[in-house]
């Protein structure tokens, strides 16, 4: 009897669910637990009651706070920061700040749905109710994410899904946000099976088991349903050349010897474009003029390059992805989505202030970087590739904008060395792999030490080279013009449910005041 009371304390609960629904995004093996993870937190709130506003706060920040940092360990791989220049004190103090600071700014958003379910029990006590409000703010805790110069969306529900692509197929009506609404509410539906009196356990086992299914018999059939609109042979080139060796002088005539000869050797006769990652050349080239290096392999080749470039145009600098032939820059894309305190210091005299060790932070260049403003389609082989760089694969709408302009495949190169072999690579490959579902693409990932992969347009991964290893991928990526739903609205899901939630509330609010009155 004492250890069934324990568990039920709510403290218990919102740990143990916290750190269970962290998992899966670590261990993809673990992909079912996220299914039953957050059951101890819907039983909270379907019977505890929050008399205090402060115990909302504390207890949704208690959640936040252990879920985000169950997942943002891997900042511990950052340490010594020395590329940066930082000390090891330094190092160890900014490390700390990324993983426990992150992970609070995170962590206090997910006093939403606490708060929200509070507020709701004023409306309805319904379990059912109480349910729909909790996803409604576990989800718009994640969206605003997103906002601000902050901007750091890493943590996704069903993240730890992507392997599992029968199961998230449904990213092609709703995007990343109804596979994530669908994960809670079959949670919140097993939840109502242990609370409910019997008979309404059977409906609720039922209708959970009945949505399971459903979604994953439309992902079964979705995957065995594919168009083609003509093909595309790729080189994607890996070249894992160490941190040290890299940032070391002379290291970008190491890293473009490494990549000159890795494409040579490995180029065919069929091979349509080479891609090489972002900054796969550690040098800031003063414009698009000084790549002769680039169009010289290209015209030997007579292979088209898109290759990861940093570039300084009348002192702005930008991080681009370049299309190069014999002629030179035929397309020039500059990243939109810019990493915070990576590409520019956000609030930087504020942060500067509180966190002084900030400004000894030096990476390759000295000042912020300048965001681009425009998808910059690609056109090679008879076919348009939209371009992404990075950190912007995290922002669905970056290439969902691509694919409305015309991108009938979308390219990343992306520079993961600085997160070594963490579990931050492959939850940063998983979403890409979102991106190919909720688009209908290929993509392709150059990555400079991993993970590089072809995905194609249901989110398989058909061919990848693995963390630190040098090679390339040799692969045939086929065009698409799919039209999903998910493109032509983008993330309308969560503005219905929450208008929805609203409008039901004012209008049971005046019933029951008519009601009372009469």
């Amino acid at each position: 009897m004492e250890i069934k009371n324990f568990i039920k304390k709510p403290w218990f609960l919102i740990v143990i669910s916290a750190a269970l629904s962290a998992l899966p995004l670590t261990f993809e093996s673990l992909f079912l637990l996220s299914w039953v993870s957050f059951i101890p937190l819907f039983y909270f709130v379907f019977n505890h009651r929050l008399e205090k506003w402060r115990s909302c706060i504390g207890k949704g920040f208690l959640f936040g706070f252990i879920y985000h940092a169950c997942i943002y360990y891997w900042f511990l791989w950052f340490y010594p920061l020395d590329f940066a220049g930082l000390s090891r004190g330094g190092s160890l103090a900014v490390v700390a700040l990324a993983w426990f600071g992150i992970s609070a700014v995170h962590g206090i958003l997910w006093c939403i749905p606490f708060l929200l379910c509070k507020l709701a029990r004023k409306v309805n006590e319904k379990p059912l109710f109480l349910a729909f409000v909790c996803i409604i703010g576990i989800i718009a805790a994640q969206k605003i994410t997103a906002m601000s110069e902050l901007s750091f969306p890493w943590t996704r529900i069903s993240l730890g899904q992507y392997n599992a692509t029968a199961l998230i197929q449904g990213a092609s009506i709703f995007g990343i946000d109804g596979v994530d609404m669908l994960v809670l509410l079959i949670n919140a539906l097993v939840t109502l099976c242990i609370i409910y009196p019997p008979q309404k356990r059977k409906i609720a086992a039922i209708i959970a088991a009945s949505i399971f299914f459903a979604n994953l018999a439309f992902g079964i059939i979705r995957i065995n349903v594919t168009s083609t609109n003509g093909e595309l042979n790729v080189l994607s080139v890996q070249g894992s050349v160490s941190q040290s060796e890299k940032w070391a002088s002379g290291g970008d005539k190491t890293c473009l010897e490494v990549y000159s000869n890795l494409t040579k050797e490995n180029i065919t006769d069929d091979t349509d474009v080479i891609i090489w990652p972002e900054s796969a050349v550690p040098k800031v080239y003063k414009n698009e003029n000084s790549l002769k290096q680039y169009k010289k392999l290209s015209s030997e080749l007579k292979t088209p390059l898109i290759a990861g470039v940093l570039l300084q145009n009348d002192g702005d600098y930008t991080n681009n992805a370049v299309l190069v032939n014999h002629e030179g820059v035929i397309t020039n894309y500059a990243k939109r989505q810019l990493v915070p305190f990576g590409e520019y210091m956000p609030y930087q005299e504020l942060l500067s202030s509180i966190f002084p060790v900030l400004t000894e932070l030096s990476f390759e260049i000295e000042t912020d970087y300048v965001p681009g403003n425009d998808t910059a389609i690609m056109e090679i082989n008879g076919g348009k590739i939209g371009s992404i760089i990075c950190f912007e694969s995290i922002n669905p709408e970056l290439s969902r904008q691509s694919v409305l302009d015309g991108a009938e495949a979308l390219v990343e190169v992306t520079n993961d060395s600085w997160l070594k072999d963490s579990p931050a690579m492959s939850q940063h490959l998983a979403h890409g792999v979102f991106r190919s579902v909720e688009n209908g693409r290929y993509l392709v990932r150059s990555a400079n030490s991993g993970i590089s992969a072809v995905i194609d347009t249901r989110g398989n991964i058909v061919a990848s080279l693995d963390v630190n290893e040098s090679g390339v991928i040799n692969e045939t990526v086929y065009f698409s013009d799919e039209t999903t739903l998910y493109t032509l609205t983008g993330d309308i899901l969560f503005p219905i449910c929450f208008i929805s939630l609203l409008i039901y509330s004012i209008v049971f609010l005046i019933k029951r005041k008519k009601t009372t009155d009469n």
